[in-house]
Formats: structure tokens, C-alpha cells, sequence
């Protein structure tokens, strides 16, 4: 049951590894800083060693502090364990420092941690068993209060049945009956400091926990982890089973790291059987972790990307660098730097003799995020308005997908001399200041007031789950009397090969002496640079073009960032986002393929017209409703018939022979249609008759005379006449003769 439940705990928080970093909002420097790496933290965990607990609640407060220290942090954080009970006599410690703050930077760090933490116990009434809340929340805040250069964030961990009781503590004054008073005055005191150092305090409770009291330990210290995110701030939990331990302490983990979390996937694992469990990577996702919980280190597993690749456990593919840990225990994690985002598929295998196991995976990620922040108009004037742009890209490009950016928030406002600050709303509608409708661009209008007088501050963040919010202003002026220089800058989105460029335009109105301004670019790798650092800019309006220079190694993928123009002050006075869609050049094979897929697109849409067009022409040519007529004179009844065949094409030969039509092949007479009623004969030297109508008959070169019936013309057959009683070559007392063909 123990191991069981260790197995869980570990699971369940190992999966927490990764976490956010903030939304850089660039300045105007020229360099903006890079993005950040899994946010390291000093985490303190205080367990309850007093008599009040049962030793199964003090095995669980055990399992989760293992869980904690064993949890493959960032390389940077710190852990430190401290058990606690009371002092009520001479000899004894309301605390003991199980754990001293330690680095988990290796795994030898790491075991040492987890085997610290087996010194945690339930104490004697010897050993001082009562519950002293206040001697360990000053502990950890002393331990939290140690130098630390790398500004980590400060996480404590309170692990208890939430009973304070000191009664038996002379610390705490002489009278017994006002020493809980007394040490709940000195929480207070803690619990004040905790949040001036901006400490979180996470309390967990166990059985019959005073939940109030944890309600408190959880409000009185910093409430504001990640930013506005409502699920980030530190609250109480009390559970009752080893269950509701894991999946609690596992939500507190995350929360308290800003961390983004996707569902967990299980399913059973039979001895021998393999199982496929599918997970999902956000695209804002920058850094992440898979976690594999298999309980039995015989399980081997295997990682699958989007595209269906098998991925290193250790090394880099696709510009995505893997690192595995656990593999020879019960839980592994893959920690994947700019992974693909998209469904992956985590394989386990078992093993012969290995019994049913429930397998679980789950995903944990970060978004080392960065947000560009852009104006229409850098130097503005009182009254005139000004277009505030936001975006907000990974390491490898901007973020557009509708989906993607769902829950984060975007906002901005605006600050400066003269005026109290403003709010500035944005939205990707498409509407007013905003370009185009869901393209992850984020815009807002606002008029800068008519009392601004000098420095001006634009201030944007982007915050929600995954992301902790940050906020860095961009900096500008209004412009004076002596600025008397505007400019444009026009650069549109492009996919450009390895090694190509991209043009643009600066246009500019300069009503004052000749200048020369400055490009810079701003967020944009250096696979992307420019073809000249300045622009001249005459008096008067001109355009100077430029051009973004791809490197001819530079990687597939979107480049982004922001084109800044400088006047010779340094300040900015145009700018506009960058957006190049890096592919390299398309292989012949490639481009053959996709001719011929348009081919046969074009094809199937043509191929349907041109058949039908067939079909009417050839039914338009087709002889075979006309009926030819031998007579001798007309007006007089004929004396040989013959119907043209079906289906032998636009053509058919016929001979005079004794007085009848005979159907020949290759010689003789050759009957076709003609334009409209007319039916064209040619004899056989190869001259051409006159043309031949129904009704109309033509003399041949015998004497005789050849009239024709044509069926369609009239919609019947050659037995009943177009014209009627008209007829004139045919009596209508006629009946069939000998010498009537009926092919």
C-alpha cells in the first residue's frame, strides 16, 4: 500500500515539472532579453510530526515530502524539509531540520533528499508531540530569507492535521491558557512577513484538520503567484484518503508554480501486451514534459512525435533537444526543449511475467513566451490617436491559432506626464484599430490626452494558465515643436527560401534639413538581418526601401519580431512587426507532384464539360436519323429507300446499282450533316453536291434524283414525314417496294 501510494505521489507531481516563465513585453532597447528557462523556486515543506496525527497520516506526509524533493525540478530550484511538533521542556525542538536547503541540480542531490526525508516521524510526548504551527511557519521563513541571487520564487508546503496546540510550550508565557493565544498572535506576525517577502503558504490537512485555521495560513501570505490567475492563489485543502493526497498536492504543485497542466491519460497494462496512451502538447507550449508513471521499472517505453518519429530519449531532433530521467525506475519523464506541438503517442511494453499494472501519462508545460508590443505612431502629439498593437510569439514564431490563444488575456495601458494613466482595450475582431479578425494580433485605439507634456509609457501583458503574467513598459515621448519628422514603415508577411530577402519601404516626410535614419531590428533571430542599418531621409516626402536578408543556414520556421526605425537621436519614430515564413526551396520531384495533382484538379472539373461537349457534337453529326429517297422525277413516288446506319460515325457511302441505293463502305456517295437541316452529299469523283434538304430533292449525276427525311428534324421516324401531305417525291399511298433499303 505504501509503495503504491509513493509510486502516485511521485507521479503525481513529478508531472509538475516544467513551468512558466513570464511574458517578456520588449522595450526599446535593441536587444530584448532572452526567453527565460523552467522558473526555479526554493520550496520549503513543513510536516507535522505531533501526536495529534495517525501514522498513517504522518506515511503520507512522508510519501508527499518525498514527492516534492524527488520531483525533477529546474536545476536552479532548492528544497528543504522540516519536521515539527513542539518544545515542552528542556531538550526539546519545536523543529527539526529533516532536510537542509539543498540544490537539486543532480540526482545525487536528489536521493539525497528522498533519503532525508525518511528521518521524518511521529514524535514521543518525549520528544515534544504537540502541534507548534508558529515555531515552523518562522523556520521556513527564516530559511526563505537567506541570500539567494537567482530570485526564486518561495513556496512553502504546510502538511498537517491543522490543530494548533501548544499548552504544554512555556515558550509561549507562564500562563497555559493563553499560549495558543500567544502563538496564534505570533502566525499572525509570520504570516504578515510571509506576504511583504512574498512567500506562498500551501496548506494540506489530514483527517480531522481544522480548516479554518488552514484558510488562514493560506490568505495571510502572497496570494498573488500568477498574477490575476484566480487558480494560483494559495487556498487550503483537507483530504481523507491517499487518493485525494495525490490529486490534491498535485493541483497546489502546479498552481503555486504557474504551471500549465493537460488531462492525464490511463489505461491498463497486461503481462507480455503493449499499450499506446495519446497526449497532447499545446502550441504555446515552449518547454515540456511527458510523464510516464509504470510502476514497474521492467516497462519499457518508447516516444512518438506528431509526425510519427520516434524521439531520443537523449539528444536533439527536429530543433528539439529530449532529455529522459527515471527510465530504470517506476516513473520516467522525457523533458522536451521546443517540442512539436500536436498529439504525441507514448508506447509502454511489458514484459512476460510482469503483473497487470495501471499506466498513466500526462503532460506538463511551459510557455517561455515573449509579447511585442507596437505602435502606429511612436511619437505622438497631443490630441491624435495612436494604434496599440500586441502580439504574443514562442522561440520559434508568432502564435496565430484562435485556439492557441484561448484563455490568455490581453491589455495594455497607457501612462505619462501630464495625465493619469489610461486603460487601453485590445481585441483581434478585425474592427477599428485591429487589421484583421483572429490572426493574434491584439489592437486598441486611444487618443493621447490633450495634457501630455513629455515622457509617455505604453504598458501591454499577456497572462492566463501556463503563462505568469509580466509586464515591461515601452517608453516614449510626445513630440515636440522640433520633431518635424514622420515616418511608415510597409513590410509585409512572406515565405522567403534560405539565403532570399524580403523588401520594404520606409516612407517619410521630413519638413526639416536632411537626415539619415536608423533600422533596427528588435526580438529577430540572427538568421535575419538587414541590408543597410539606415535610410537617407531628404527634405521633403520620399520612400527608401530596404530589404530583410534571409541567412542561407537559416532554419524552416516562422521568424518574428519587430522593424524599428530611428531618427539621429535614437528615438523611434515608425515601426512595424516582422513576420518571414522561412521554407526551403520546394524539390523538383515535389513540384512535379504537385503539377500534375493540379492537372488532374483542373481536369476533374474540365473533364465533365468536355465529354458533355463531345457527346453534343457527336450527336449533333450523327447521320443515322436521315432516310435517303431514289426517284426518278419529283413528285413521283420513290423507288429505293435507305436509312443511314446507327453508330458508324459522322459519315456513311452509298451506290446507285439498277435503279437502287446500296450501302457501300470506302466508295460511292459520302452523306454527312451539315449546318443546321442541310445534309451534304459529295459523289465519287469527290465533288460536292448541292446542299440537300428535307423536302428539297437534287439531281444527280446519273438523272435520277435524291431526296431526303430526316427523323430529327420533325422528332419521328423516317415513316413519318416532316412535311406531310406536302411531300413531294412521295406518294402517300406509297407502300413499301423492293427496291426500299432498310439498313
Amino acid at each position: 500500500m505504501l509503495v503504491t501510494s509513493s509510486l502516485r505521489f511521485l507521479f503525481a507531481l513529478t508531472v509538475t515539472t516544467a513551468v512558466t516563465t513570464a511574458v517578456a513585453l520588449h522595450p526599446t532597447a535593441a536587444q530584448a532579453a532572452p526567453p527565460s528557462d523552467v522558473k526555479p523556486v526554493r520550496v520549503v515543506i513543513l510536516v507535522d510530526e505531533s501526536g495529534s496525527l495517525k501514522d498513517q497520516d504522518v506515511t503520507r506526509e512522508r510519501a508527499a515530502a518525498q514527492l516534492i524533493a524527488l520531483s525533477e525540478l529546474s536545476e536552479q530550484s532548492q528544497v528543504a524539509v522540516v519536521g515539527f511538533g513542539s518544545s515542552n521542556g528542556p531538550g526539546q525542538s519545536a523543529v527539526d531540520i529533516v532536510c537542509p536547503l539543498t540544490g537539486v541540480q543532480t540526482a545525487q542531490d536528489r536521493e539525497s533528499l528522498s533519503r532525508c526525508v525518511e528521518k521524518l516521524r511521529l514524535r514521543t510526548a518525549e520528544e515534544g508531540n504537540d502541534t507548534d504551527h508558529a515555531a515552523a511557519l518562522e523556520q521556513a521563513l527564516d530559511i526563505m530569507g537567506r541570500p539567494d541571487d537567482q530570485q526564486r520564487a518561495k513556496i512553502v508546503f504546510l502538511l498537517t492535521d491543522g490543530v494548533l496546540d501548544v499548552r504544554n510550550s512555556p515558550q509561549y508565557g507562564a500562563d497555559a491558557q493563553a499560549r495558543n493565544a500567544n502563538a496564534q498572535a505570533q502566525i499572525t506576525r509570520s504570516l504578515a512577513d510571509a506576504e511583504r517577502g512574498q512567500v506562498q503558504i500551501w496548506p494540506l490537512g489530514f483527517g480531522a484538520a481544522d480548516k479554518s485555521a488552514l484558510d488562514a495560513f493560506a490568505a495571510g501570505g502572497w496570494v498573488q503567484p500568477c498574477g490575476d490567475q484566480q487558480t494560483s492563489t494559495p487556498k487550503a485543502r483537507v483530504v481523507a484518503t491517499s487518493a485525494d493526497v495525490e490529486r490534491s498536492l498535485l493541483e497546489a504543485f502546479a498552481y503555486a508554480r504557474c504551471a500549465g497542466i493537460e488531462k492525464s491519460v490511463t489505461d491498463s497494462l497486461d503481462a507480455g501486451a503493449t499499450v499506446d496512451l495519446n497526449v497532447n502538447i499545446p502550441i504555446i507550449a515552449t518547454d515540456g514534459s511527458i510523464v510516464v508513471v509504470k510502476r514497474d521499472k521492467r516497462i519499457q517505453v518508447t516516444y512518438f512525435d506528431p509526425e510519427g518519429t520516434q524521439v531520443p530519449k537523449q539528444g536533439e531532433l527536429k530543433e528539439s533537444t529530449f532529455q529522459a530521467a527515471g527510465e530504470a525506475g517506476p516513473v520516467e519523464s522525457l523533458r522536451i526543449r521546443n517540442p512539436l506541438p500536436g498529439q504525441w503517442r507514448i508506447r509502454l511494453e511489458s514484459p512476460p511475467g510482469v503483473s497487470r499494472q495501471e499506466v498513466s501519462a500526462t503532460v506538463v508545460w511551459q510557455g517561455a513566451l515573449r509579447a511585442s508590443i507596437s505602435l502606429s505612431n511612436p511619437r505622438p502629439r497631443p490630441g491624435e490617436q495612436v494604434n496599440v498593437r500586441l502580439r504574443l510569439q514562442t522561440r520559434t514564431g508568432t502564435i496565430t491559432d484562435p485556439a492557441a490563444l484561448e484563455g490568455l488575456r490581453f491589455s495594455a495601458r497607457m501612462s505619462g506626464e501630464g495625465f493619469q494613466e489610461v486603460p487601453v482595450e485590445l481585441g483581434d475582431t478585425g474592427e477599428g484599430a485591429d487589421r484583421a479578425r483572429s490572426d493574434g494580433e491584439y489592437s486598441g485605439q486611444i487618443v493621447i490626452p490633450a495634457t501630455a507634456t513629455g515622457a509617455l509609457s505604453f504598458v501591454g501583458k499577456v497572462s492566463g494558465p501556463g503563462v505568469a503574467g509580466d509586464e515591461r513598459p515601452y517608453a516614449t515621448r510626445i513630440a515636440g515643436p522640433a520633431d518635424r519628422l514622420r515616418a511608415q514603415v510597409e513590410l509585409g508577411s512572406a515565405t522567403v527560401e534560405p539565403g532570399g530577402t524580403l523588401a520594404g519601404t520606409v516612407r517619410v516626410t521630413n519638413e526639416a534639413e536632411p537626415v539619415q535614419l536608423g533600422l533596427r531590428l528588435v526580438d529577430v533571430p540572427g538568421t535575419v538581418g538587414l541590408s543597410a542599418q539606415q535610410v537617407q531621409a531628404p527634405t521633403g516626402s520620399s520612400e527608401q526601401g530596404f530589404e530583410l536578408r534571409v541567412s542561407a543556414d537559416a532554419g524552416e520556421g516562422t521568424v518574428s519580431g519587430v522593424l524599428q526605425v530611428l531618427d539621429p537621436a535614437g528615438q523611434v519614430v515608425a515601426e512595424e512587426f516582422v513576420d518571414v515564413d522561412v521554407r526551403p526551396p520546394t524539390p523538383l520531384w515535389q513540384r512535379a507532384l504537385q503539377a500534375l495533382l493540379i492537372l488532374l484538379a483542373i481536369l476533374a472539373v474540365a473533364l465533365p464539360f468536355l465529354l458533355a461537349r463531345r457527346r453534343a457534337r457527336r450527336r449533333a453529326a450523327d447521320p443515322s436519323e436521315l432516310t435517303l429517297h431514289l426517284f426518278d422525277r419529283p413528285g413521283e413516288p420513290y423507288i429505293s429507300r435507305l436509312q443511314a446506319p446507327l453508330g458508324e460515325g459522322p459519315e456513311f457511302m452509298f451506290e446507285v446499282s439498277d435503279g437502287r441505293l446500296v450501302r457501300t463502305y470506302g466508295t460511292g456517295y459520302a452523306v454527312r450533316r451539315g449546318q443546321g437541316r442541310t445534309v451534304l452529299v459529295r459523289d465519287p469523283s469527290g465533288r460536292e453536291l448541292d446542299p440537300l434538304l428535307p423536302g428539297q430533292p437534287i439531281a444527280l449525276p446519273n438523272g435520277m434524283y435524291l431526296g431526303v427525311d430526316d427523323g430529327r428534324a420533325r422528332g419521328g421516324g423516317a415513316e413519318q414525314p416532316a412535311y406531310g401531305s406536302a411531300e413531294p417525291y412521295r406518294s402517300r399511298t406509297h407502300r413499301p417496294m423492293p427496291g426500299d433499303d432498310l439498313l
